[in-house]
């Protein structure tokens, strides 16, 4: 008897691996959020994917959005984010995903980086998931100085949020370290081959 009254307490407490999310709820939610923002014109006009996905690791899942971004010189594969927050049971945009530049999501980590660089220069962010919200953990500046003919030259700035160090160097090749896998962006969606 005391057995069973620990395993009805463990399965009461213990919460599902939906939680209380409806899957025919959530894509009519979904659905209905994704036909406001087409018809508000805040919809990527041509090239946009959307899935719903669980990003920040809460199991529940997220809307996102991907597109390849109208303007600028480089790289712009970009994202829009819509965080399902069950305290309101709604979706909630994530500003600080949203628009994030060629993103790369390790799941396993929590983590989050992103970067764009251009003629003129660019940045690169690696953020953390703590629940709803990102914390920076390192912020990357280039600059791009091409007053040398045919050989530019890159200063990269870099801070780390938790060790508080900012390095600077100057590179005659544009880099990134690798998590950020620059020039290597792998969508999460996947495109049909049709």
């Amino acid at each position: 008897m005391k057995t069973l009254f620990i395993i009805l307490l463990v399965i009461l407490l213990i919460p599902s691996a939906s939680y209380s999310q409806n899957d025919l709820a959530l894509k009519k939610k979904a659905e209905e959020l994704i036909k406001e923002l087409k018809s508000n014109r805040e919809y990527p006009r041509s090239s946009g994917y959307d899935t719903l996905i669980d990003l920040n690791s809460d199991r529940y899942k997220d809307i996102l959005i991907e597109y390849y971004g109208d303007f600028g010189t480089g790289l712009k594969n970009r994202i829009r984010v819509f965080l399902f927050d069950p305290l309101h049971n709604k979706f909630k945009e994530c500003r600080q995903l949203s628009n994030l530049a060629n993103p790369t999501f390790y799941f396993n980590k929590k983590i989050v980086v992103g970067y764009y660089v251009a003629i003129g220069g660019g940045y690169a962010a690696k953020l953390k998931w703590d629940h709803l919200k990102l914390d920076s953990l390192e912020n990357i500046d280039i600059e791009v100085n091409n007053s040398v003919e045919n050989h530019p030259l890159f200063t990269i700035s870099s801070y780390n949020y938790v060790t508080k160090k900012r390095l600077i160097k100057t590179v005659s090749s544009m880099e990134l370290p690798e998590e950020y896998r620059y020039w290597k962006y792998v969508p999460i969606i996947k495109r049909s081959t049709n």
